[in-house]
């Protein structure tokens, strides 16, 4: 586990006192990058910096971005945090063992939560490779931002703790994975190619079709090499 390659996003966060706190917890548990996506409140914000405490290099280093997708063009992993029900072809986990076994695979990770109100959108969860849930009882799965961001950056940090220790094997062969800004633009290239033949017959089911795109990508795990070699052959279809 690589603390320092795993960044917590906020999106469409609502007060800026969360986020001082999201800060707190961070810095509780070894995680520095912190990204907001679109904060309601004007940024930077002493509201934030103030409930930070000693926190408040991570609140002056994040970074702001204005929509989800710039945000994770790094990344090749994206977990996106939800507890509603989600009618979605996305793998949903609730277990901490999946999450962290997920996350040790790749360099650079993003877990994104959503707004304090709504949690995140289909439009959101179209971008994570799936989606993680944590365990609550049946009668109240609401968390407030903070808390959820605490119970994740704890089990992050105490599986760095027992395993910092262990020897690397140097031998295991490491794959680059597609990163996201790539595998976006390429369905992005591959949506427009539909359109011109019209694939997209219905109008109303237009959206759902592209979540379903977007989900049978981000299943199949697709490394840089593989990406290319798609990009390959939809420039040749397309021809």
């Amino acid at each position: 586990m690589n603390l320092s390659r795993t960044s917590i996003i906020l999106v469409r966060p609502q007060l800026p006192e969360n986020i001082g706190m999201v800060a707190r917890s961070m810095d509780n548990f070894g995680l520095r990058n912190l990204i907001l996506v679109n904060p309601r409140e004007k940024w930077p914000n002493k509201k934030a910096l103030d409930t930070a405490k000693h926190a408040k290099k991570i609140i002056k280093d994040c970074k702001v971005y204005t929509n989800l997708s710039d945000a994770l063009k790094k990344f090749k992993l994206v977990v996106a945090t939800s507890n509603r029900i989600r009618f979605l072809e996305k793998k949903i986990y609730n277990n901490f063992n999946n999450l962290i076994q997920s996350i040790k695979t790749d360099s650079n990770s993003a877990i994104i939560f959503g707004p304090e109100n709504s949690g995140l959108s289909n439009l959101d969860l179209r971008l994570a490779d799936f989606i993680f849930t944590i365990p609550t009882t049946s009668l109240n799965k609401s968390l407030n931002l903070s808390h959820a961001v605490s119970i994740v950056a704890y089990k992050l940090f105490e599986d760095f703790i027992k395993n910092k220790n262990i020897p690397k094997n140097n031998n295991i062969k490491i794959i680059e994975k597609a990163s996201k800004q790539n595998l976006n633009q390429f369905i992005d290239h591959l949506v427009c190619c539909l359109d011109n033949v019209n694939f997209f017959y219905s109008s109303e089911k237009r959206e759902s079709m592209i979540d379903n795109i977007y989900s049978i990508y981000s299943k199949a795990n697709l490394s840089k090499k593989e990406l290319n070699t798609l990009w390959g052959l939809t420039k040749k279809l397309s021809k």
